[in-house]
């Protein structure tokens, strides 16, 4: 599948910068043939990143599993037992994000905080004050609308990651909606990785955690490659999850790495 998707995205590419080279004549010319230079050096404008290619990355986005714990306590599958919270990103972090990369990466963290606060009963006040600064810093408050209303209205998390890539790719954000995507999948890593998780209810329920986890960190992963051209930020953003990619196998491998794993959460918000 990946394969296909990036021939069909470099045949996209040529092709458009073929119909731009054949529609001028003299300077127009050289100056498209500079542009075509560019692009095989990898420095594709963002004008490139046609409706069809938004699409497909849209796509491949929403195929990645659900982050399962909240969404499996919501539904009644299983229980979970967690000591503490200690693990989770102090709220205080908010007012320390500057850039819109920090502020959306940070978004995406307290996002994943408050989904299993809520569906644990727990307070959230502090979690949803940090979310509401960073959603109004970004411009992206809609987020704020998926949350449940009480504790018996639960979240539906597909629809709220479904509602983040479709309105942040309709407007134009994209590379903000895989931030965010990926500061939810760094603090689930934290999670995973505490060691007074305990699930109950499903004895198989932790290595299917497992395999969802590296699925979505693989298509994070997938997703990056393809944009990193257009917005050579996610470049950082790839580079500083890589290293979970061999801490996620299994819950004994996550928590010898759990100091690793917050080490991941603390330099993608630096």
């Amino acid at each position: 599948m990946k394969i296909m998707r990036k021939h069909h995205i470099r045949l996209l590419i040529v092709a458009l910068l073929t119909v731009s080279l054949a529609s001028c004549t003299g300077k127009k010319n050289k100056e498209n043939a500079q542009e075509n230079a560019a692009a095989q050096a990898g420095l594709i404008s963002k004008a490139v990143l046609t409706e069809e290619l938004k699409s497909e990355t849209v796509q491949l986005l929403k195929d990645m599993p659900d982050s399962d714990i909240p969404q499996r306590i919501a539904a009644g599958e299983i229980t979970i037992g967690l000591a503490n919270f200690d693990y989770m990103l102090p709220t205080a972090t908010a007012a320390e994000a500057t850039s819109s990369l920090q502020k959306a990466r940070a978004l995406g963290v307290f996002l994943a905080d408050y989904n299993l606060l809520k569906v644990l009963g727990q307070p959230v006040e502090e979690v949803e004050a940090a979310l509401t600064k960073l959603a109004s810093d970004l411009d992206v408050t809609f987020i704020l609308n998926n949350r449940a209303g009480s504790p018996t209205e639960p979240l539906d998390f597909r629809s709220q990651q479904e509602n983040i890539i479709n309105t942040l790719a309709e407007k134009d954000k994209i590379d903000i909606a895989v931030e965010i995507l990926g500061g939810i999948i760094v603090e689930n890593a934290c999670l995973y990785a505490n060691p007074s998780l305990v699930v109950k209810g499903d004895v198989t329920y932790a290595e299917t955690l497992s395999t969802n986890m590296l699925k979505r960190f693989d298509i994070i992963g997938e997703v990056i490659d393809d944009l990193a051209t257009y917005y050579p930020d996610l470049k950082g953003l790839r580079e500083t999850i890589a290293p979970l990619g061999d801490k996620l196998s299994s819950v004994n491998v996550a928590r010898a790495a759990r100091a690793d794993i917050i080490d991941v959460r603390n330099k993608l918000l630096n």
